[in-house]
């Protein structure tokens, strides 16, 4: 081992404490890198078994899907780790620069020097990359268990819907995954210790000897009038020692500068994160719609898309319709189980268009759709049948004998975030002629009109086709039969029988195999699996955050450690002119919390900006409008000023039981 190398271990083994809380740093970010590039492997074996070696058809979809999210997760560790760890490198860079500076004047080269920290960084990474490695594995470990409770509620959920699809995410130990992260962790601990140590290695000998390299003393310029000001407001609040603080703050820069990103990259996560569980909880709402039924009995029909010949539009074929005399037979055989009131409900999409004129489109209805400057219009519709019972109750609320089609009038929108309601089409409005994609027609008389307040919770969906009619005796593609039982698992079983009876040979095809699906399931779980993949990459986000965060604490514990540590002669020449331990305790938390106060001020600007910009596409798709996360934003503002405060307590301990003399003399505690 040559001199500069025995050097750097030297000053590892005499710097324990700094040593430490680096190896922390490098251990966290090297169990995160494993962590990312373990699960991308085990996401891998995932997908070939569902899709073989090249991923089929769709490989740059799914090859996309697995690698983005861990190129952008593994800049975010980079990220942070450089910032964290170099920071750690700076500190111990100014602490021997006085030594640099004795070592340059006996003949030391600006590569030397360089190579004293890079060695520095070596020694620790060969204790830190293993120790992260293991970590990291055993981190995955307990991930993909808790991935796959997520995923065995989603394929107990998806069994409903799709009988033959399972997803696992099995551990797997992946040498090349290993390596990556390795050699990745390597690059970021000697890229984090280069850079304090090639400002260290241009200050010259002279400088590096007086130790004047690190601190600088700037004019204020233009700033003098704002500083003067800023002094007076902290002083009218916080004392001598809040504007001692500042000063402080503002002379070393440097050292709360790395704090400061550290804090605030938290709070951005954690707003961004706070919002996106907001936005889940808000879709899951609309998905869910208000009603009371517990239990949906469901039967679709398969559907071919396909352009007709003829006439050059689009038309959808079912192979298996079902008639309303057959679903309302179904309803009644369903309220035999308990006596139940069962709401039965078919629909149809695809297959009709309306052309209107526009005298008896509303003014509301032309405005929404942009529809102003024509004639006519075509407009989707959508054709619904009811069982017996619940018809006639919508012809009594109608007001009309039962056989009569009756118009839904209402229409919600989504404007910008928020759900609007309007009456599209005028009271005038009795006959629509309806045409299929072949180009036939038909006309339908109406007899009448229901408005918002009259149409039952159940036919209420978040979205639907404009034109909505209720149709006794039609044909359509699927049928729903909504039910409370009292007894959920006994009334499953017994609507899976019915369904079994008059829709055979479903149990063991696969999806759509025979032609159509019947299935039964408890209504909250349909939304419930079309909102799971959300909420599991929420709280996987939110674990990373964690973990993410206790790297950056390592940085904030060893900054605001080694600051008070580093300052102990500053701190007993203070105390020699009269400053009290407690006034000295002061101005040390006032400086944590003038570092988190800063870190707040960057912080929550930037991710309200983010929850905002977030928040852009998904109120053009879904009536979701932007709230301000409030919650975890002053959450994660109080924590961090708890934090730090806690912190700089602990480190001003040391404080109490020094002597100052001594403590002038040596330089340090």
């Amino acid at each position: 081992m040559n001199v500069i190398a025995k050097l750097s271990l030297s000053q590892v083994k005499k710097n324990k404490s700094r040593t430490f809380w680096a190896i922390a740093a490098i251990v966290l970010a090297t169990a995160l890198t494993t962590c990312v590039c373990s699960l991308v492997a085990s996401g891998n074996v995932m997908l070939v078994s569902f899709l073989g070696e090249d991923y089929g058809m769709y490989a740059g979809a799914y090859k996309s899907l697995l690698l983005i999210p861990a190129f952008f997760l593994g800049a975010i560790i980079f990220i942070m780790a450089v910032v964290v760890i170099s920071n750690v490198f700076r500190i111990s860079a100014g602490e021997r620069i006085s030594q640099f500076g004795t070592l340059k004047c006996v003949g030391a080269t600006s590569r030397q020097i360089i190579k004293s920290v890079l060695y520095e960084s070596i020694f620790l990474s060969v204790l830190g990359i293993p120790i992260g490695i293991l970590a990291g594995l055993c981190l995955t470990r307990g991930g993909v268990g808790v991935i796959n409770l997520f995923l065995d509620e989603l394929n107990a959920l998806s069994h409903i819907m799709i009988k033959d699809i399972y997803f696992e995410l099995k551990f797997v130990i992946s040498w090349p995954s290993i390596l990556i992260s390795a050699f990745i962790s390597l690059i970021t601990v000697s890229i984090s210790a280069w850079l304090p140590a090639r400002k260290a290695a241009k200050s010259s000998a002279i400088d590096s000897v007086r130790g004047s390299g690190e601190v600088r003393i700037r004019k204020d310029g233009k700033r003098k009038g704002i500083n003067r000001l800023t002094d007076f407001l902290i002083q009218k609040t916080f004392g001598f020692e809040g504007v001692l603080a500042k000063k402080n703050i503002s002379r070393n820069k440097r050292n709360f500068k790395a704090t400061v990103i550290t804090l605030m990259i938290g709070i951005i996560m954690f707003i961004v994160l706070g919002s996106l569980n907001g936005l889940a909880g808000g879709l899951e709402k609309i998905l869910y719609y208000a009603t009371s039924h517990t239990v949906t009995a469901d039967y679709q029909s398969a559907r071919t898309r396909r352009v007709n010949e003829n006439t050059g539009r689009w038309e959808s074929i079912y192979p298996a319709p079902i008639d309303s005399t057959l679903g309302n037979s179904i309803t009644k055989e369903l309220e035999k189980y308990d006596g139940g009131d069962v709401y039965g409900m078919g629909q149809d999409y695809d297959t009709y268009v309306a052309k209107l004129p526009a005298a008896y489109l509303s003014a509301d209805m032309l405005r929404v759709n942009e529809l102003a400057g024509q004639d006519s219009y075509e407009l989707d519709v959508e054709i619904i049948v009811l069982d017996d019972q619940h018809y006639r109750e919508v012809c009594k609320r109608a007001g009309v004998s039962e056989g009569a089609v009756i118009l839904l009038n209402h229409l919600s929108y989504n404007d910008k975030g928020y759900l609007k309601d309007i009456t599209p089409y005028s009271g005038q409005l009795q006959r629509i002629r309806l045409f299929t994609a072949d180009g036939g027609s038909r006309e339908v008389e109406i007899q009448a009109q229901l408005s918002k307040d009259e149409i039952p919770t159940e036919l209420f969906y978040p979205k639907t086709n404009p034109v909505r009619l209720i149709v006794p005796g039609a044909t359509v593609r699927g049928y729903s039969w909504m039910n409370a039982p009292q007894d959920t698992t006994g009334y499953i079983e017994y609507a899976n029988s019915v369904l079994a009876e008059h829709f055979p040979n479903q149990e063991n095809a696969d999806y759509m195999e025979s032609g159509f699906s019947a299935r039964v399931y408890m209504t909250r779980d349909y939304v419930r699996v079309m909102n799971i993949a959300i909420v599991l990459v929420i709280d996987f986000l939110y674990c990373f955050t964690v973990f993410l965060m206790l790297i950056g604490f390592t940085n904030v514990v060893s900054t605001l450690s080694t600051n008070v540590l580093m300052r102990a002669r500053e701190f007993a020449v203070l105390m020699s002119i009269g400053m009290t331990l407690e006034g000295l305790e002061k101005m040390l938390a006032m400086e944590s919390i003038l570092c988190s106060l800063r870190a707040i001020i960057l912080g929550v600007p930037i991710g309200l900006a983010l929850t905002y910009l977030i928040n852009l596409p998904i109120r053009s798709m879904f009536p979701i409008p932007y709230r301000i996360p409030a919650g975890p934003m002053l959450i994660c503002s109080a924590a961090v000023l708890v934090i730090t405060l806690v912190i700089t307590k602990a480190a001003t301990l040391k404080l109490r039981n020094q002597n100052l003399i001594e403590t002038i003399r040596a330089g340090g505690i």
